[in-house]
């Protein structure tokens, strides 16, 4: 991992490769007024020129010929103040090093680009480690570009709560990382067995308790939507639980749930050929919960936590669940299978009605790469967030406004629950082509009970595709998404006990 320090030194006089600098656009004054010495007499001239004047993402490379400290300045367009944000910050980020990889460097300094708080330092490390990552594990010759190792934020006085959270954000970077690297995984090397021993293995590093329950388990238990999803498949399902235990056990845990469909095929109802190689991704609910439940661990969070991953492979075979079967789920209630591509929603509404019963959490959060629907809703870049709680809702909305993981808010209505009704059982499992997204949370409301609960549909947010907007610190593949978001939320919650 990239070290990223602050340090109470004068740009002219620091040590570096390389000093960067932020200007926003047109307003060189910004910049200038924060400088001094032989730094200010460098990169006046060139400002006052027009040279540089500070586009989005521009840069500029100035030799300092051994006048100051670093070896070389950078200038770097922050774009106009007046949308000037976090987000912004870690796109910036991103892009820095990046462009400091290319230049063959491994270290590099900055002064902030605006006042210092945690929340800037933390967008900050985001953008430069994320945007580092590449999934090479399978390529014979991996692109070399140097490692970036360190970078010095130079501050004019001490910042200890910041270093701190600066600390706090490398594990919650690690943690994202961990599950883009899951994601990533092409499906013959990541069966629901795989995925158990990754869960397995968190136990050596964090304190955390791991429980698999393998089929012949699901069926005298009655988990038999997991049971009929993974039927067509030779890779046997798992029901995998990771616990943190972080406060007393009076304390009521908080429940995520993530779908980890190894691979879809659709199963009797085949997919399209065309792009079905991305259905990799649809283990990235399950990858994703396993790296928050890592992040809370190693954050020491004073929380108790349950992640739920519900891991199948659906395929067609002779022994696949089929149109028309009637499945008989944990909590009772029966669902008409109308389509075995929506096998998403029945794996998730078994997990959830077990987890509930058996742990009854104070707040359910579940995650899902579920429907096309809600990426024909609301695109590539924002997920969709359906639930029954207002407070709960409320609290995420706030959190991924801070993260820039964006998320919008759909109508639960009564209409919806029509629409999922069936003639031969309580209900089916899919509701038409109308309003997809909702009738696929309507239909896990049925297994919620009377539990605060969110779901967050990832379908278009979970690995980049077509309409992603191109950001630095997100690389081809799988994103991470809501890792971030969801450890923010658990750390705000931490400080309310």
């Amino acid at each position: 991992m990239i070290r990223i320090d602050l340090e109470k030194t004068k740009p002219d006089t620091k040590q570096t490769q390389i000093l960067v600098l932020g200007l926003f656009e047109g307003e060189p004054e910004l910049l200038l007024k924060r400088l001094e010495n032989g730094l200010l007499s460098l990169v006046k001239e060139i400002l006052e020129n027009g040279e540089f004047t500070g586009t989005f993402g521009s840069s500029y490379l100035l030799p300092t010929f051994g006048k100051i400290g670093p070896n070389r300045i950078m200038l770097i367009g922050l774009g106009k103040k007046e949308v000037y944000s976090k987000e912004i910050v870690r796109i910036i980020s991103g892009k820095i090093s990046v462009k400091i990889q290319e230049l063959g460097l491994d270290e590099f300094s900055l002064i902030p680009f605006s006042n210092l708080d945690k929340e800037l330092a933390e967008a900050i490390y985001e953008g430069i480690s994320l945007s580092t990552y590449r999934f090479s594990k399978y390529k014979s010759v991996a692109t070399k570009l140097p490692e970036l190792k360190d970078v010095t934020i130079l501050v004019e006085s001490d910042y200890h709560e910041i270093q701190e959270a600066l600390d706090k954000s490398s594990l919650i970077v690690e943690a994202v990382i961990f599950s883009r690297d899951l994601c990533n995984l092409p499906p013959n090397d990541c069966p629901p067995s795989e995925l158990a021993k990754v869960a397995m293995a968190l136990t050596d590093d964090y304190e955390l308790k791991v429980r698999v329950i393998e089929r012949y388990e699901m069926e005298s238990l009655g988990l038999n939507g997991i049971i009929s999803v993974g039927m067509g498949s030779s890779n046997q399902s798992k029901l995998i639980i990771v616990e943190y235990h972080g406060a007393p056990e009076s304390q009521k845990p908080y429940l995520f749930v993530g779908k980890a469909v190894t691979f879809d095929t659709g199963g009797i109802s085949l997919k399209p050929g065309e792009k079905m190689d991305e259905m990799k991704f649809d283990k990235s609910g399950g990858c994703i919960v396993l790296a928050v439940i890592r992040a809370a661990a190693a954050l020491h969070l004073p929380l108790n936590i349950i992640a739920m991953v519900p891991s199948v492979e659906n395929m067609p075979s002779g022994s696949s669940y089929r149109p028309g079967d009637i499945i008989r789920m944990y909590n009772g209630k029966t669902v008409e299978v109308a389509n075995t591509d929506a096998e998403g929603r029945i794996i998730l509404a078994d997990s959830l009605a077990f987890g509930i019963k058996t742990y009854d959490p104070k707040g359910v959060i579940d995650l899902a790469t579920l429907t096309g629907a809600a990426i024909i809703a609301l695109g590539a870049n924002v997920a969709a967030a359906i639930g029954n709680n207002v407070s709960l809702m409320d609290k995420l909305k706030k959190v991924s406004e801070k993260t820039g993981e964006k998320l919008w808010e759909l109508p639960l209505f009564e209409e919806f629950h029509d629409q999922i009704k069936s003639s031969v059982a309580d209900i089916r499992n899919i509701g038409g082509r109308q309003g997809g997204a909702i009738t696929a949370a309507a239909f896990l409301a049925n297994f919620v009970a009377d539990k605060p609960w969110i779901h967050l549909d990832i379908a278009g947010t979970a690995w980049t595709q077509d309409g992603t907007y191109e950001r630095s610190y997100i690389p081809k593949g799988a994103t991470g998404y809501g890792v971030r978001t969801l450890v923010r939320f658990l750390q705000e919650e931490s400080h309310k006990n």
